[in-house]
């Protein structure tokens, strides 16, 4: 029987396939891909671990060592090895040949991931001259100085390819996307329900607190879901500057309002990402222009979103739109590449980079009216030969609730 477990260990195996192979195609002998509390998500490509705390502990009386990351490492023909930051521990099985943990909290100077556990690892490949180094820009600096110390003839250079597979959704990663979608909807239909029934008098951090709850009880997986994304809101006019913002305590929903929720989690370590609009009693003729010409922009951004597209494009298209119809594209941003990070390549605001089939995207095109509300919705959005496929199904209308 194939069980989740196993399915995802046959996954992870076609993962380090393809990226041995482009080990070698690219002239490196190992490949070190990084990984932290916040940025996690290469890593969990190739072995399905995530940092799940951060802080400080305790080597000896003198060492002090900051908790938040891990690595793997990979070459072309050895087992791949994760390397865990000392007071880290694995809470569940991890599909790696082996572990060098930080063997919980009584750990001690050397220990996971640290400069003499991958001075040893690369002794055990042999002649090593190059090596490449995943998630580069977050790699602890002094773990790198220290090897460039120890290995002065080792050159290590930043390298894109498993961020160059992540890009391309397999048919395991999509069914695992479907599955969050639904998550997704759930949250939307749990806010919906409290908006109409409880909705005004409560505050925007009582209702996400309900969505969240009723999409982390779908989820038979428990992580930190906020650690790369945290769920937003806006009920009208900006807080802390911003009109999409965290949940505020003191903001209280009143009849009226028009109310946008961004809601954040995960499923199974699958992302969601989504947003919905809706308004509390009746909004004017103004409002209602508004919230048709983002349905407007998102719908030409869906048939758009075909193979060999820019992704900047779609950004020219949705401004296009936006001032066709008198607006101006909020903070000229329509949504991002979404995966294990959340918010992934490709950069639709700026990103010349051709999509290709079965890419995942947050398409979440935005207007606002008066500079007090923000309409517009988010999907997760797969994209294939005839156009982004919204794998997000809740419905975006009526925007009036009753």
């Amino acid at each position: 029987m194939n069980t989740p477990q196993s399915a995802l260990k046959q996954e992870i195996e076609k993962r380090l396939t393809s990226t041995k192979k482009m080990i070698a195609e690219r002239g490196y002998d190992a490949l070190v891909v990084y990984g932290n509390n916040k940025v996690s998500g290469s890593l969990r490509y190739l072995t399905d671990y995530f940092p799940d705390r951060a802080g400080w502990i305790s080597l000896s009386a003198t060492d002090i060592s900051i908790v938040d990351g891990a690595a793997a490492m990979v070459s072309p023909n050895d087992e791949t090895t994760l390397l865990v930051d000392p007071g880290l521990m694995p809470t569940r099985e991890i599909c790696v040949d082996r572990i060098l943990g930080g063997s919980g909290f009584s750990a001690k100077l050397g220990d996971g991931l640290s400069v003499q556990n991958l001075v040893q690892l690369f002794s055990e490949i042999g002649q090593v001259k190059r090596v490449g180094i995943e998630t580069f820009d977050k790699f602890p600096a002094p773990i790198l100085l220290g090897l460039m110390k120890e290995l002065p003839t080792i050159e290590f250079v930043r390298s894109t390819i498993v961020e160059e597979l992540r890009l391309i959704k397999s048919e395991y990663d999509i069914s695992m996307f479907r599955g969050a979608a639904k998550v997704a909807d759930l949250g939307h239909r749990t806010m919906v329900e409290e908006l109409i029934n409880n909705g005004v008098g409560k505050s925007e951090l009582d209702l996400i607190r309900q969505v969240e709850d009723a999409m982390r009880r779908a989820d038979p997986m428990y992580e930190d879901s906020c650690s790369s994304s945290p769920s937003l809101i806006c009920s009208g006019g900006a807080v802390v500057g911003t009109l999409l913002h965290n949940a505020s305590h003191s903001k209280i929903i009143e009849s009226g309002d028009i109310i946008h929720w961004d809601i954040a989690m995960r499923f199974e370590g699958y992302p969601v990402d989504t947003s919905r609009t809706r308004a509390i009693g009746k909004v004017s003729d103004k409002h209602h222009r508004c919230y048709e010409a983002t349905m407007e922009i998102q719908q030409e951004l869906f048939s758009a979103a075909k193979p060999g597209i820019l992704a900047s494009d779609l950004t020219n298209l949705a401004e296009k739109i936006a001032t066709k119809n008198g607006y101006e594209l909020w903070n000229r941003f329509i949504g991002h590449g979404l995966g294990w990070d959340v918010h992934e390549r490709p950069d639709m605001g700026t990103e010349e980079l051709p999509l290709e089939e079965n890419m995942v995207l947050a398409i979440e095109p935005r207007l606002t009216c008066d500079d007090i509300y923000l309409l517009g919705n988010e999907d997760m959005t797969l994209v294939t030969n005839s156009g982004g496929v919204p794998l997000t199904e809740f419905p975006k209308e009526p925007l009036e609730l009753s």
